[in-house]
């Protein structure tokens, strides 16, 4: 299994297509889960976002505060 987001596929045909991976994970410095999007819902630290009209609110905030936290931590 590899790494990366997009992979080419061959068919039976000859064809050749790409595709992308089910879920994409947002990791901090120290490799601990901060974002997890995948085809049953969001996770925010390992836990699963409930499903409601605040939903995307919610991940918004996670993610601008991870975001926010690696502009300020990064080293140039």
């Amino acid at each position: 299994m590899n790494d990366y987001l997009v992979q080419q596929n061959n068919d039976e045909s000859g064809g050749t297509h790409l595709s992308m991976k089910d879920t994409i994970i947002f990791n901090g410095s120290t490799n601990d889960e901060m974002l997890k999007i995948t085809p049953d819902g969001f996770y925010v630290r390992g836990v699963k976002v409930h499903q409601d009209e605040h939903e995307a609110e919610t991940v918004y905030k996670t993610f601008h505060q991870w975001l926010t936290w690696a502009t300020l931590t990064r080293n140039f």
